[in-house]
């Protein structure tokens, strides 16, 4: 079983990430922003993180600027969700550190395509 935060302010979108990965086998954490995000991954210390490119206090870009410069989580992977998707804030993300970009609105093949991508490796022997 792995770790997934989610960071996103939305409260529509808390619900559905919530409601799609209910029957997941990871443990699923959802922050409400950057700050409580960042004290969250620090407590829990996920395996793969998605976070909201637009957040109050603190935006994914910052969230992931932060978790890059700390070496003991910088290998996490990040997944930067927008519903922006010109190839400039894409590759701003990628600038930022993002393992990858997840485009609002998405689906449960979508997320769980997202999921399996960067946990199956990692956890192929449990």
């Amino acid at each position: 079983m792995a770790k997934i935060i989610f960071c996103e302010d939305e409260k529509r979108i808390q619900k559905l990430i919530s409601i799609m990965l209910r029957a997941s086998e990871h443990a699923i954490y959802i922050a409400s922003d950057g700050v409580e995000g960042m004290e969250l991954i620090e407590r829990e210390r996920p395996d793969l993180i998605f976070a909201d490119v637009s957040m109050p206090n603190c935006d994914g870009f910052h969230l992931a600027d932060q978790l890059k410069s700390m070496p003991h989580l910088a290998h996490i992977p990040i997944i930067l969700m927008s519903a922006f998707a010109q190839h400039s804030e894409i590759q701003e993300g990628y600038r930022h550190g993002a393992a990858s970009y997840l485009i609002k609105p998405f689906n449960l093949v979508e997320l769980q395509a997202q999921i399996e991508r960067f946990l199956l490796p990692s956890h192929a022997s449990t």
